[in-house]
């Protein structure tokens, strides 16, 4: 990140080149509402592989990085200048304006501008060798990034700021950014509360796991990439019954449960086997009305008179359908124009491993 200077006030890296995402077993998984305990202990420890060889580098997952930068054009200026070979032969020709306009136009995705399958500017050590590793790098404006945390504009940075990431060490800590994240979280236990109520079952005990998974697929609410076999249709449950998955979450989440149970609004208990677990009365009106005030303002317009809310089952759908109405065509304008910004060659490459994962996988 530090050849990506200047102006880079925030990065992070997420997804499996960063976290490992095994693979769901039939064991690990268990029923649904498993603990990540149990999950753990299904797996092999890690001394159990240390006689197979490290991944080749071409094996090893590729690096996902989120770059948040104060001023777009000067950023892309300074890249294809330094690393004109990390953008498409359009992005070369048309210059850092063109790539800035098209990274922050509403008709073209969500804020973001991505840079996939490049060679690390710097290599990475293996257990036999040197090598660098591939990356894919998203440029987003720092305002951007914050419209998206508070209001989910496009419910996609902040979908992906909902799970698990790392922060990237070296760059102050932007209050803004933190404060705007804080409030992304408050909003993504509170949307996946209301969520989880919507089933047949009128439990008021679910267990973390399961309220997990709940977050992990907001941001996946309607997005076409599922619909057509674009992605594992295991990554939700990969996101969080891989290993150490599960703690990391209730790591990010923790101080957003805190809030709720002192407001009397949910419990954090622990079972006698010591799985974690939440109760929440999602029958009660008035809970779910508190949830819906954390949402932001363009989902839940409308709930202050109780339309679609009249029922767990009702706000389920009603809150469902906002998401899929955010999340569908602002995945669907990032994908198309991930094709302006890679190139037609990177971007066959990138949705052939895609497909690999989801329809073709075997």
């Amino acid at each position: 990140v530090d050849s990506f200077q200047p102006g880079v006030v925030h990065a992070i890296g997420y997804g499996s080149g960063v976290f490992v995402q095994q693979p769901v077993r039939a064991e690990s998984a268990g029923p649904k509402g498993g603990s990540a305990a149990a999950a753990d202990q299904a797996l092999p420890p890690p001394e159990d592989n240390a006689s197979e060889p490290a991944p080749a580098p071409d094996d090893q997952p590729m690096i996902d990085l989120i770059l948040t930068v104060s001023d777009s054009n000067a950023f892309h200026e300074h890249m294809l200048a330094r690393y004109p070979s990390h953008y498409s032969a359009l992005a070369r020709l048309c210059g850092p304006r063109f790539c800035a306009n098209l990274q922050r136009s509403e008709r073209y995705g969500a804020g973001v501008y991505f840079n996939p399958l490049v060679d690390s500017p710097v290599t990475a050590k293996t257990e036999n060798h040197r090598c660098r590793r591939k990356i894919k790098y998203g440029i987003v404006q720092t305002e951007d990034l914050v419209d998206d945390l508070t209001n989910w504009r496009w419910l996609y940075l902040a979908g992906r700021m909902q799970k698990p990431t790392v922060n990237v060490d070296g760059l102050e800590e932007c209050a803004h950014i933190a404060d705007a994240q804080r409030q992304n979280l408050d909003m993504a236990l509170a949307a996946s509360l209301l969520l989880l109520g919507g089933g047949s079952s009128r439990a008021q005990t679910y267990d973390l796991t399961s309220l997990f998974e709940q977050i992990a697929g907001l941001s996946y609410a309607g997005d076409p990439r599922m619909d057509v076999g674009g992605e594992d249709p295991d990554k939700v449950s990969k996101l969080v019954r891989s290993n150490g998955q599960e703690e990391r979450f209730y790591d990010l989440y923790k101080q957003s449960m805190a809030n709720l149970q002192q407001m009397g609004l949910m419990e954090v208990v622990r079972h006698a086997d010591n799985v974690r677990a939440i109760e929440i009365d999602l029958d009660d009106d008035a809970t779910r009305r508190h949830l819906w005030k954390y949402l932001p303002k363009r989902v839940n317009q409308g709930t202050c008179y109780g339309v679609g809310i009249e029922t767990r089952h009702s706000s389920h759908q009603h809150l469902y359908k906002h998401l899929e109405n955010i999340v569908r065509p602002a995945a669907r304008r990032q994908s198309l124009k991930g094709i302006l910004t890679a190139g037609i060659a990177k971007s066959v490459q990138y949705a052939a491993a895609k497909f690999a994962k989801g329809a073709f996988r075997t």
